[in-house]
C-alpha cells in the first residue's frame, strides 16, 4: 500500500515539473503555407530566426504582448530547421506559439508581403477586412498596438 502511495506520488511530480519545464513553454511544428492563422479576425505574424539578434530581441515584446492581449492571435514562424527551433526554446522561454518553415523560405515570405526578404519582419493580419501592416526590423509595443487599431478600424468599417 504504502509503495503504491510513493509511486503515485512520484509519477505526480514528475508530470508536474514536466508541464513547468521552460523547454515546454510552447511547442513547435511545421506551418503549413495554407494552415489558417491562430485568430479570425486579427493575428501577429511574426518571420524570424534563431540566428537573428533583432528577432531574439523583440521575442520578449511578441510574448507580453500575447499574454496581455488574448483576444489577438499570435504566431512566430521560423525559417529554421527544427533542431534549431528545439535547442534555442530550451533555453529562451515564448509563450505564443512557434511554427517553423524551412524547405521555401521564399514562399513564407510572399505570403506574408514581405518582398524585400529581410527579417524580423513582423505583419498585422486581419484577413476578414483585408487588412495587412508590415513592420520590418524589431517592433515595438506601441507599434503592435497602433497596428492592432488601424486593423479595428479598418474591419469595423467594413
Amino acid at each position: 500500500m504504502m509503495r503504491t502511495v510513493i509511486i503515485s506520488l512520484t509519477c505526480v511530480v514528475m508530470f508536474v515539473c514536466a508541464a513547468c519545464s521552460p523547454e515546454k513553454t510552447v511547442p513547435f511544428q511545421a506551418y503549413n503555407s495554407n494552415e489558417a492563422l491562430p485568430h479570425p479576425e486579427i493575428n501577429i505574424v511574426n518571420l524570424w530566426a534563431t540566428w537573428c539578434e533583432p528577432c531574439r530581441q523583440e521575442m520578449p515584446v511578441l510574448s507580453d504582448f500575447h499574454q496581455t492581449h488574448p483576444e489577438i492571435g499570435v504566431i512566430g514562424i521560423a525559417l529554421d530547421p527544427p533542431e534549431n527551433i528545439e535547442k534555442f526554446l530550451q533555453t529562451t522561454p515564448i509563450h505564443y506559439p512557434i511554427r517553423y518553415h524551412s524547405d521555401d523560405t521564399e514562399s513564407i515570405m510572399q505570403r506574408f508581403g514581405n518582398a524585400t526578404g529581410g527579417i524580423p519582419y513582423t505583419v498585422i493580419d486581419a484577413p476578414k477586412c483585408g487588412f495587412r501592416q508590415p513592420f520590418f526590423g524589431v517592433v515595438s509595443t506601441e507599434q503592435l498596438a497602433q497596428g492592432i487599431e488601424n486593423a479595428k478600424k479598418k474591419c469595423k468599417n467594413q
